[in-house]
């Protein structure tokens, strides 16, 4: 998952310079949202083969993809054939994350499990911290083909991990697919408003983290370099509410006050002095690093123990499909014929109306 995480950063970063040299500036968001549509699309699947024969298989059918995607973007010599190994990079990460959230569910009770999850979403902004400067680095010296390989390394090590996973016999049939057992766990109220709360996740998180170097590279003029390390404190921020999330599970404060301060954070990012766009990219997130770790916890708690991977599979879901449809449809701004300012700003403000039912759908509710 840290692979992910670098890969992401790094095509944050880099993507401006892909869609200029493979001509194709209209197809920027679909180098971020084909990888998360493809994720999406997989991941009911994964999960449900995940809880059926345990994560172990999983998790090594998901690494071969991914590595097989990594491979193949290197020499694509077009956005089609650049988007369609993102695709399969997606249906990897479709794989890997329901067994490695399940993995997670097996092994620890409860309370170990939110110390976990955060733990586990900071090893994610790490990797995202690292991937920002490699992208910036390899965009604007070697070029951003070589840089694409720098995920490789964690990618086989993952593998060689793997066999420490929980697995299980096969049952009978174990390749049926199962529609009534895909839809079960959405019939839960609880789990389908969590659901839509990670969907919002995702369009924010993953939209900040496209967008800002667009931001910084379009508004500011910097060059790609410079920009990855100023977006340097959104991924920090990220960091810091990750690795806070899981001390302050039990606090009823903690979501509705994480999604306000995301609100209040994203419309500073527009201005123009760079300090002040420094403090409100950390300030974003932090808040968005806080609410993704507890909505696994949330929703792995209210479900059945035997279901834990298409539980996380449902938070994955939701965030994929908010982050995979989302930031596609957060580029149609750049395409209104708008100058680029006033595009930017229409994108973030949208981002921010987001965090704002994030925070409604936080706040305590009568029943």
């Amino acid at each position: 998952m840290a692979a992910s995480g670098i890969m992401q950063t790094l095509l944050a970063n880099a993507t401006p310079r892909i869609v200029d040299e493979l001509a194709a500036p209209e197809l920027y968001g679909l180098v971020a949202g084909s990888y998360l549509i493809a994720s999406t699309v997989t991941l009911p699947l994964f999960a449900q083969y995940a809880d059926r024969l345990g994560p172990r298989r999983i998790f090594v059918i998901g690494h071969l993809c991914f590595v097989i995607g990594t491979i193949a973007m290197v020499p694509a010599p077009s956005m089609p054939a650049f988007i369609a190994a993102r695709i399969m990079q997606g249906v990897g990460a479709g794989a890997i994350a329901p067994a490695a959230l399940a993995s997670l569910g097996l092994l620890l009770d409860e309370q170990a499990r939110a110390r976990a999850f955060s733990q586990l979403a900071v090893a994610q902004v790490v990797a995202n911290v690292v991937g920002g400067p490699i992208g910036g680095w390899f965009t604007d010296g070697p070029g951003w083909r070589p840089g694409l390989l720098t995920v490789l390394p964690l990618s086989l090590t993952s593998l060689l991990l793997a066999t420490s996973l929980p697995t299980a016999e096969a049952p009978p049939q174990w390749w049926r697919v199962s529609l009534r057992e895909q839809f079960d766990l959405w019939r839960i109220r609880s789990l389908r408003r969590l659901a839509g709360v990670a969907a919002l996740v995702g369009l924010v998180s993953l939209g900040l983290l496209t967008y800002a170097p667009l931001v910084l590279q379009s508004l500011h003029g910097l060059r790609a370099t410079t920009a990855g390390w100023l977006l340097a404190p959104a991924l920090v921020g990220i960091g810091l509410g990750t690795a806070a999330s899981g001390r302050l599970a039990d606090r009823s404060w903690t979501r509705p006050v994480s999604w306000a301060l995301a609100t209040c954070c994203l419309p500073l990012v527009l201005l123009p002095h760079l300090g002040v766009v420094a403090i409100a990219l950390m300030g974003a997130g932090v808040g968005i690093g806080v609410t993704f770790p507890l909505l696994l916890l949330d929703i792995q708690t209210a479900a059945p123990q035997d279901r834990l991977a298409q539980a996380g599979a449902m938070a994955q879901l939701g965030r994929n499909a908010g982050a995979g449809l989302g930031v596609p449809a957060l580029s149609l701004w750049l395409l209104a014929g708008m100058p680029t300012n006033r595009a930017l700003a229409a994108v973030f403000l949208t981002m921010s109306l987001a965090t704002v039912l994030g925070l409604a759908a936080a706040l305590p509710h009568r029943k």
